[in-house]
């Protein structure tokens, strides 16, 4: 089954109502996020382990 990612902005206070099971275009939400999860930071930046990797973590929160 494919899965596709939509963003939408909405003016503060205009967004729709929205819950699990909606249908649009075709398809099914099976997930939101109410919050713009696109200017959130990476969590990993280098491929490679790193052994300080929860600390880097814990300071981005």
């Amino acid at each position: 089954m494919g899965k596709m990612t939509f963003v939408f902005e909405y003016k503060d206070g205009k967004e729709p109502p929205v819950n699990a099971g909606m249908e649009f275009m075709g398809g099914k939400i099976v997930a939101a996020a109410f919050r713009d999860a696109l200017e959130e930071p990476e969590i990993c930046d280098a491929p490679e382990p790193d052994l300080d990797w929860l600390d880097k973590i814990r300071n981005r929160l």
